[in-house]
């Protein structure tokens, strides 16, 4: 009622249509990426494309659809079963696994991978404590990580966070009217579950799945690292070993019908299904356990944090131990500084470009512009590697012609302004997160009062000043916190930055990915470590907002 209330009084309102141009250039120019790669399809795919299709692709298909399957199904299993628990049962350490159990969302999926790997290794911690315990020779029990199921396991324990974080805020705004009615009927905590609760959550925890399921779809470090054939390794393949763009953008587009359908998907089971809630009734009340059922439960929320976190951190510090005199250098630090900055321009770019774009829309008085300038955040949806081909395709004509009309007109020699340069890497960034920064702060943007704007308005200030002495001071939280996830989510991007960086420069993603495939994993160790130190940050600012 309240949208459809402010877009008819946007309708009536006289049309700004300076603000409305911009927004629109603003969004079509994010969308340049996604375009490229519509419009290089009717170019037709490059030789390969046929061996491709006859040989490759079903298996391609295959191991995406599985990897999305089973490990969407376990990244449920491992999300809404915490999630419940600490939402409605007293437990030890309830209050450090409510937040400790995001702590995986610090790591990034490529260096779990890694981690796993070593963990079972013949020479790696399971085989020597499994000799410890048992007696039996190291090497006589291996479980082998390096295969569908291993990967699957290991991206399931790496991102049940994003379900567990929508499925947590939903029990804990949950009505408690309603279970407790089930509750007087007599119905079992089981019943509670399965029949009144998990129905209720279903739109949440599919938005928190949808997360998982795109971020399956966008992994290269770890399915490359384990040898398993998905779109995303193609679409390097193609470009780097086959030198053949037109093909990469041939399976950069089928990732993108995979991607189109799983959204088709997400949004159908959305249909006719909302969230109701009723600031009168109480939230919910926690259960107490008997002592022994206490503990059966912190076992289970210690499942998916032990896999998701402790091994992998654990790994990572056992290798550190051994590896860091190697990597400790200057080079390290210059490391650290080089991926630091990249990361502060990329959030400064896209705060810059989300608070333009929310504004934009709203100074532009139009309900159309409104509604087009969100569009502009779809690129969070696209995977990075789809992004970098995108941006790689019309920056090397673009490089071409300047290259050419500048020894033509002036007889200067320059080099490549986009491809391979800090402006081709941070416009992939900012089409990439754009939306990472621009969900906090809409959300702080909803939360003033319009009569601010309108009394700055009749004492004569102007937009700019407005934006100075009002918006800006007032919506610091949401400007901080957008800027801190882009910060972390830039830090651990992995495909998009292997990409697109210029030669020469190597950040903490690219050199752990580096060490790990010429098989230096130990030493991986180390600026894998600076990451997850970094991504903890975020891990307190989304527990913080859920608890509000």
């Amino acid at each position: 009622m309240l949208k459809s209330q402010s877009t008819n009084r946007l309708s009536h309102q006289h049309i700004d249509f300076g603000w409305s141009a911009t927004t629109v250039v603003i969004v079509l120019f994010l969308s340049v990426p996604i375009l490229t790669i519509l419009f290089k399809l009717f170019d037709g795919p490059g030789e390969s494309w046929g061996h491709i299709v006859k040989h490759l692709l079903a298996g391609y298909v295959a191991n995406s659809t599985f990897l999305v399957g089973v490990g969407g199904g376990l990244a449920l299993l491992f999300g809404v079963v915490p999630a419940w628990i600490v939402s409605r049962y007293t437990l030890p350490m309830q209050r450090t696994f409510e937040w400790a159990l995001i702590l995986p969302l610090a790591i990034p999926n490529y260096l779990t991978a890694y981690a796993y790997a070593g963990f079972f290794d013949y020479s790696g911690p399971f085989q020597m404590f499994t000799a410890l315990f048992t007696g039996v020779a190291a090497g006589g029990q291996h479980v082998d990580m390096m295969n569908p199921l291993g990967l699957a396991f290991v991206l399931s324990v790496s991102l049940y966070p994003y379900v567990y974080v929508t499925a947590r805020s939903f029990f804990l705004n949950q009505s408690a009217s309603q279970l407790n009615a089930a509750v007087l009927m007599g119905a079992r905590e089981s019943s509670i579950f399965w029949r009144i609760a998990l129905p209720l959550a279903r739109p949440a925890i599919a938005g928190g799945l949808f997360l998982v399921l795109m971020e399956i779809l966008n992994d290269y470090g770890a399915a490359y690292y384990y040898g398993v054939s998905t779109f995303t390794t193609a679409i390097f393949r193609s470009w780097f070993a086959l030198e053949e763009p037109d093909t990469s953008i041939y399976l950069a587009a089928l990732l993108c019908l995979f991607v189109l359908g799983l959204i088709l998907l997400e949004r159908f089971q959305r249909r006719r299904k909302g969230y109701t809630f009723r600031p009168s009734d109480s939230r919910l009340a926690r259960v107490q356990p008997t002592r022994g059922r206490q503990w059966l439960l912190w076992a289970v929320c210690m499942i998916p944090l032990t896999f998701g976190f402790l091994i992998p951190l654990f790994q990572m510090l056992y290798w550190s131990y051994f590896s860091y005199a190697n990597v400790l250098s200057s080079a390290f630090w210059e490391m650290i500084g080089y991926s630091f900055l990249l990361a502060s321009l990329s959030a400064l770019l896209c705060i810059c470009i989300a608070y333009m774009l929310i504004y934009g829309a709203r100074w532009s008085k139009s309900a159309n512009v409104n509604l087009f300038s969100r569009l502009a955040v779809l690129g969070y949806a696209v995977p990075g590697v789809v992004i970098a081909v995108g941006v790689l395709v019309p920056g090397l004509a673009i490089d071409k012609w300047l290259v050419t009309m500048f020894k033509n007109q002036f007889d200067w020699s320059i080099g490549f302004l986009i491809n391979g340069t800090l402006i081709g890497l941070l416009f992939a960034y900012s089409v990439r997160f754009l939306a990472v920064s621009f969900n906090p702060i809409e959300a702080s943007v909803r939360r003033l009062s319009p009569s601010l704007g309108e009394a700055s308005r009749l004492l004569g200030a102007s937009k700019w000043r407005r934006t100075k002495e009002v918006n800006l001071p007032l919506l610091k939280n949401g400007l901080w916190g957008g800027a801190l996830l882009v910060f972390v989510d830039v830090l651990k991007e992995l495909p998009l930055t292997l990409l697109l960086k210029p030669y020469g420069v190597i950040t903490l993603s690219t050199k752990a990915y580096e060490y790990a495939s010429d098989e230096r994993i130990a030493e991986s160790a180390l600026p894998s470590l600076v990451i997850i130190a970094v991504g903890v940050l975020p891990v307190i600012f989304l527990n913080k907002l859920i608890q509000k």
